[in-house]
């Protein structure tokens, strides 16, 4: 048990099992062609302070702070290579809890470089993805006893700050209008990129990890494998098969699959109820990867008994309650998760989470986004059992509220409450505040 109350000694690093692959083969167009300049703007570039209005005009409105870099970056965009930099600060600490409630700095660099196999002049449908990191600051990422962390974006990568990491490098093909498949380096955050209520990676939407990446218990915080996606009428189909152990500062497939293998298949049915978008979703997960056998623990005596095999299976249900009508991504609806597994070698034993997010379509701001979530995570009755009564701890639940405001298109600032009841005994409900702002470069 560490000093913040996480029990991350007993628990592996996990992310969530609700992944689709929308966010996989989609990718980064060009910029569209400028028109001749006319002869009123012939003037205005002789004009000291026309120039300058226009300066600051396309300094607030353009969607990156370096722009288009003197063309060069929509040339190498139309030409298959984008780039995506972007750096999020953090200013959170406790208002309510148990000991001191100091205020935390830390950050974050995250940096995505893709390339178009077919604008590449290689081949029709192929691409490479990579998502490099970089974590700094003394901003803890669990706080009031919590088990799991109140900043998702601290949580990774690696166990220490000030470290690069490379955590997604990955091939991706289409497979006609059918599918696809991606081969390499995951991280699985970045497969749920599109989930408008998960994913995010803490920096754009929810900061607890519980909402940000729901934990499975068989999901590796960085993994290696393949993922394939295909549709069927009615179903949308995933399937994930990877190595079960934690690969974030791996770059070479080295004893792939020593300790066993993880499978993953999802299905999605994609509707509409009450003329609004509507998902149900199905995921079930097995690892043949061996764990602490939970049985086997007593206060005070170290066991090395395992257990081989650990399985989760969860249910979703997604409705909007309010779509654009001029922007028919733009949109806020209800999200439903229910998970059970096994407990054992397995630490979660069930949980639910619930909330409503989205874009702020009710106040004119669809550029904004918002997000209200509950959970409550049961944790391993035998785990509970077995470090009792050195540790005494049981379920956490939270909820969590944010809203996303768009300053421009690149500079976003975020406020963020949480309040959590921590599953670690001798802790006070804990309130947690939270200031993010994030600028895309």
């Amino acid at each position: 048990m560490r000093e913040d109350g996480s029990i991350d000694k007993y628990v592996p690093a996990t992310r969530s099992a609700a992944i689709l692959l929308a966010a996989l083969f989609g990718l980064v167009g060009a910029a569209p062609a400028q028109s001749p300049p006319t002869a009123a703007d012939a003037g205005q570039a002789n004009d000291p302070l026309a120039n300058s209005s226009t300066g600051v005009a396309d300094l607030l409105t353009r969607s990156t702070l370096t722009g288009d870099w003197g063309d060069a970056r929509s040339t190498l965009a139309g030409n298959g290579v984008s780039f995506d930099l972007r750096h999020t600060s953090t200013y959170q600490g406790l208002l309510e809890r148990t000991g001191a409630k100091d205020f935390e700095y830390g950050g974050k660099v995250d940096a995505f470089i893709n390339f178009d196999s077919a604008k590449l002049g290689l081949w029709e449908g192929g691409g490479f993805r990579s998502h490099i990191e970089y974590r700094h600051g003394a901003a803890p990422s669990g706080l009031g006893g919590a088990v799991f962390a109140v900043n998702a974006m601290l949580y990774w990568p690696g166990d220490t700050p000030n470290k690069w990491a490379a955590t997604s490098l990955y091939l991706t093909q289409k497979l006609g209008d059918a599918g696809g498949i991606a081969i390499g380096k995951f991280n699985p955050d970045d497969l749920l990129a599109a989930d408008p209520f998960y994913g995010g990676w803490g920096i754009d939407r929810f900061m607890n990890l519980i909402l940000a990446a729901p934990p499975s218990g068989l999901i590796p915080v960085v993994f290696m494998g393949a993922v394939a996606s295909f549709k069927t009428e009615p179903i949308n189909w995933t399937l994930m098969v990877y190595d079960p152990e934690d690969r974030t500062f791996d770059y070479l497939p080295g004893n792939l699959f020593r300790t066993g293998v993880n499978v993953s298949v999802s299905g999605a049915h994609f509707t509409t109820l009450a003329g609004r978008k509507t998902t149900y979703a199905a995921t079930a997960i097995y690892s043949t990867a061996e764990g602490t056998d939970y049985s086997g623990l007593q206060p005070g005596v170290v066991s090395t008994a395992t257990k081989k095999g650990s399985y989760n299976v969860s249910v979703e249900f997604k409705h909007n309650l309010q779509e654009s009508p001029l922007q028919p991504d733009a949109g806020w609806g209800f999200y439903f998760k229910l998970a059970v597994a096994d407990g054992n070698p397995n630490y979660v034993q069930s949980s639910v989470i619930a909330g409503i997010a989205g874009k702020a379509i009710f106040f004119g701001r669809p550029q904004d986004s918002f997000g209200v979530g509950v959970y409550r995570y049961n944790l391993s009755d035998l785990l509970q059992a077995a470090l009792r009564p050195n540790t005494s701890f049981s379920h956490e639940s939270a909820g969590e509220a944010y809203y996303n405001y768009q300053v421009t298109p690149w500079l976003h600032v975020t406020a963020d409450l949480q309040y959590i009841k921590p599953a670690t005994s001798g802790f006070k409900n804990a309130l947690v505040a939270a200031l993010r702002t994030q600028i895309r470069f």
